[in-house]
């Protein structure tokens, strides 16, 4: 293999690695908010409170499921490997340009539709899926669904960092409500999603040609071998 080969596999070996040590930290991270789940009376109930970490520990180990293909096929210079992680990185990158064109065109949608979610939660805040509304104001750190007002006098445990006696009292109250709260989360992050996903598509951009050029040439070492 001549120098721009080896270079090539070390580049993308070493690549591979960091995103599977990525891919571990993320199975772990995830793996210990789960076990934190508490017991809910259905399925739908665990999964909604939880999603977040159940999309963590997916993602950790989709990651590192291809990173390793990636890392094996590298090193090993095996090119029905280096096919296989080529072929799920270009769907990656396919579905990826899919997404970012959705969240670019209907960014203003995708906000209403969150603030119809959190409407749906506030509306569930007296039934079994109290959590889901106490977890949105201690994570947003806001109050009632327009503000603590919505509440009458009494504020939740959930309304403040400090609360006494299972409530909150005026002084340390959040003052924001949480639909406002999330619409300027999104508001401060959606350019932050669309940028960074044009940052991951070209390094997915990047391995997938790395791969190819790899998986090529040593397909050509093979067949010159044989003869």
């Amino acid at each position: 293999m001549d120098c721009g080969g080896v270079f090539v596999k070390y580049v993308l070996f070493i690549f591979n690695i960091l995103f599977v040590i990525c891919g571990i930290l993320l199975i772990i991270f995830g793996s210990l908010m789960v076990s934190e789940i508490k017991n809910f009376s259905s399925v739908d109930e665990t999964f909604a409170a939880n999603s977040v970490a159940i999309i963590i520990l997916v993602l950790g180990c989709l990651i590192f499921l291809v990173s390793f293909i990636g890392c094996c096929g590298a090193i090993r210079e095996n090119s029905c490997g280096l096919t296989t992680y080529s072929v799920v990185m270009l769907g990656l990158f396919l579905c990826q340009i899919a997404l970012i064109i959705y969240v670019w065109v209907n960014h203003v949608q995708i906000r209403q539709s969150l603030d119809t979610v959190v409407k749906k939660i506030w509306d569930q805040r007296n039934s079994s899926d109290k959590i889901l509304m106490d977890t949105l104001q201690r994570s947003l750190k806001c109050c009632g669904l327009h503000g603590f007002a919505d509440y009458g006098i009494t504020y939740p445990a959930s309304c403040c960092d400090s609360p006494t006696n299972g409530y909150c009292s005026m002084t340390v109250i959040f003052k924001s409500g949480c639909k406002s709260a999330v619409d300027s989360l999104w508001d401060t992050n959606v350019n932050i999603i669309k940028y960074a996903g044009l940052g991951v598509l070209v390094v997915e951009l990047v391995a997938f040609i790395f791969a190819c050029c790899l998986a090529n040439q040593t397909r050509n070492n093979l067949r010159r071998q044989n003869y």
